[in-house]
């Protein structure tokens, strides 16, 4: 049976390290969070990593550095409610 990883976890993990390519954080979700987990967020549920790094970057949440990507350090509010 497959984890299901809040996107937060990810957040926590990426704030951990410094910018990567796009293959080496899913590769680093697959080895921390195992490679048949699913992610969900307030938005969605059931992704891939693969759809949780393309709906984080599509939303602002990560973006291209030039060296790899990084997470934004804010961006967890704005949209009505607590992520505690």
């Amino acid at each position: 049976m497959s984890k299901s990883i809040h996107g937060r976890n990810v957040i926590q993990l990426m704030q951990q390290h410094k910018p990567q390519p796009r293959e080496q954080w899913l590769a680093l979700m697959a080895s921390e969070f195992g490679g048949d987990a699913t992610y969900f967020t307030c938005q969605a549920q059931d992704m891939s990593a693969e759809q949780l790094f393309d709906l984080f970057a599509g939303n602002g949440r990560i973006t291209d550095e030039g060296e790899g990507y990084a997470i934004h350090q804010c961006g967890c509010g704005g949209h009505g409610h607590s992520h505690d």
